[in-house]
């Protein structure tokens, strides 16, 4: 009896199995880039009981559903009026669309070589090749409104079809159903001979150790994932020549082996994960990556109404260096005749500026960023106020008083540093004269051993009175803090969002926005349907399930980690 129930499951289960293998089964069999979208249906439970899932259920669903309806109609008057047959096609591509989001997309690249090109591209579009489905049929109308010319074939059971990009020989786009999916080629390879291979099961990631590595992965239930093999990558574009092989070097990506990613649902939460594999020496670009911790009590005093903040550990002292060289390797490769002349022209400039940007400027700087939000302090919270730690604050403050002064000046132009002492702290605003305007450009101040940047000066100020202990600081409130504790307690990065007051303040606003605009358009295109502002759901209703947003990084030296828990990504 539990032999037959266990047979009878595994009937019932084959199918699915089948179709989980089928689409990774089609790509190229080295892909260096690969990425799975399983689509909501497959995880329709799942997204149902997330954060986001539970605020389409109510009155939020319906606005947005209405939304999009109200939008399309208006496009596809639009449409109409200019081209009555574009109707057709945008209806083909949102229901194309429609079938991504809840089907998902499956996508897999490989580039072998570069001399001569080898490259293959294969998309798998699930359930698109049904008697529904859109994405073929639309794929020959493009084909047919370009005059290109489409060979069809038998190979095996399938019925293929291809066609040459003109202008580019050697490239082929194919397409064909693959049972219930769609498939798309775009490469090198001819598409009769890689159908064969598939054929043959010569494709397909299933032996991959990327995929391998993500088939393993079992924290929370994944709806996404994907990776790019980064090793195998830069081996293929080091082939182009000597000096793009020495520019690969610098940029550091050779100490890169790979980046893997995973998304899914865990209770309320969307979560994902990414992960750099860095087991290689970190030199050019990723010498600026640092690995000391810090924990929230390593953060200087922020605003106690802050909308997000992020915070990472970056050697910003090595940033100058590592930039130069990469640009003299680029310029070498882009225009070889300059090259001689570069660092020459690196130092004139330097000397007519009167600073080493290497030693007065970056050489300053410590080891970490912090950036926040507030409405307190910027307009609706959009510009947000940077603090960088310094090493020796003096020194950079003196270096960037001696770059804004010796900046050329041209007729009717000017940049004028305005040096103010605020508390026990320096600040100085930066404008932009011509003969017809003055404009402040930002603003940018020091205390003690943080440099802080900020479009006005409200935000130097504020920090300042924070650090003083005359404004109230940010601390993690019990909602956070339970949160956090899913974390570790220290780590290289951290990244808070809080989607609600965004998301209040715009839906706040929607009513008033969608009045006007209603009344105008009854001026502007007589008889054209209002959006009744009936639809528009009451603010603290569409976040009342939503959560702040948190990412955080962990770095051991060998391998760079991100975890995220978000209720509103």
């Amino acid at each position: 009896m539990r032999r037959g129930m266990v047979l009878a499951t595994l009937l019932l289960l084959w199918p699915v199995a089948v179709r989980a293998q089928t689409a990774e089964a089609l790509l190229p069999s080295k892909s260096q880039i690969y990425f799975r979208w399983d689509g909501i249906a497959a995880h329709r439970g799942d997204f149902d009981r997330t954060a986001i899932g539970k605020t389409l259920k109510g009155d939020t669903g319906k606005f947005f559903d209405e939304l999009l309806k109200f939008a399309g109609e208006h496009i596809e008057n639009g449409l109409n009026q200019a081209d009555p047959n574009a109707v057709g096609i945008y209806k083909d591509v949102t229901r194309i669309m429609r079938g991504l989001i809840q089907d998902g997309v499956v996508v897999g690249i490989e580039a072998e070589k570069v001399n001569p090109p080898k490259v293959q591209g294969v998309i798998v579009f699930p359930k698109a090749a049904d008697e529904t489905g859109t994405l073929l049929p639309l794929i020959q109308k493009a084909a047919d409104a370009g005059r290109a010319e489409v060979k069809d074939s038998k190979v095996g059971r399938r019925f293929l079809h291809r066609l040459e990009v003109e202008g580019v020989p050697g490239l082929h786009v194919a397409w064909w159903k693959e049972g219930e999916d769609a498939v798309v080629t775009i490469g090198t390879i001819d598409p009769v001979d890689y159908l064969k291979a598939v054929d043959a099961k010569t494709t397909g990631i299933a032996k991959h150790p990327l995929y391998k590595q993500l088939q393993g992965f079992k924290e929370f239930k994944t709806s996404s994932r994907g990776y790019i093999d980064v090793k195998s990558i830069s081996g293929t574009v080091s082939e182009i020549s000597p000096e793009v092989a020495k520019l690969v070097g610098e940029l550091g990506v050779k100490g890169v082996k790979s980046i893997t990613f995973v998304g899914g649902y865990d209770g309320p939460a969307q979560r994902a994960v990414v992960e750099v594999d860095i087991p290689g020496p970190r030199n050019g670009l990723l010498s600026m990556i640092s690995n000391k911790k810090f924990g929230l009590k390593d953060l200087p005093p922020m605003p106690n109404d802050i909308t997000g903040f992020t915070a990472g550990s970056v050697e910003l002292s090595k940033a100058y260096d590592s930039i130069t060289q990469v640009a003299t390797d680029a310029i070498k490769i882009f225009a070889p005749d300059q090259a001689d002349n570069i660092t020459g022209t690196i130092k004139a400039f330097e000397a007519v500026l009167g600073v080493k940007f290497g030693e007065d400027i970056f050489s300053n700087f410590g080891d970490m960023v912090v950036n926040y939000s507030t409405p307190s302090e910027s307009v609706f919270g959009f510009s947000g106020t940077t603090l960088i730690k310094v090493k020796d604050g003096k020194k950079l403050m003196a270096g960037i008083d001696t770059l804004v002064k010796n900046i050329p000046q041209q007729p009717g132009f000017e940049v004028v540093l305005k040096k103010k002492k605020y508390k026990d702290g320096e600040m100085a605003e930066v404008y932009l004269k011509t003969d017809t305007i003055t404009n402040l450009i930002g603003c940018i101040g020091l205390h003690k051993d943080w440099f802080i940047f900020s479009q006005y000066p409200q935000g130097i100020k504020g920090y300042i009175l924070r650090a003083n202990g005359e404004l109230p600081k940010w601390k993690a409130n019990e909602e956070l803090t339970k949160i956090l504790d899913e974390f570790p307690k220290e780590f290289t990065s951290i990244a808070v969002s809080d989607p609600r007051p965004t998301i209040e303040f715009l839906l706040a606003a929607a009513p008033f926005a969608v009045n006007l605009a209603n009344t105008l358009t009854s001026q502007f295109l007589p008889g054209s349907r209002p959006f009744d502002l009936d639809l528009i759901p009451h603010a603290q209703e569409a976040t009342r399930h939503l959560f702040p947003n948190v990412t955080v990084g962990t770095d051991d030296g060998k391998k760079i980690r991100s975890v995220s828990r978000t209720s509103f990504p």
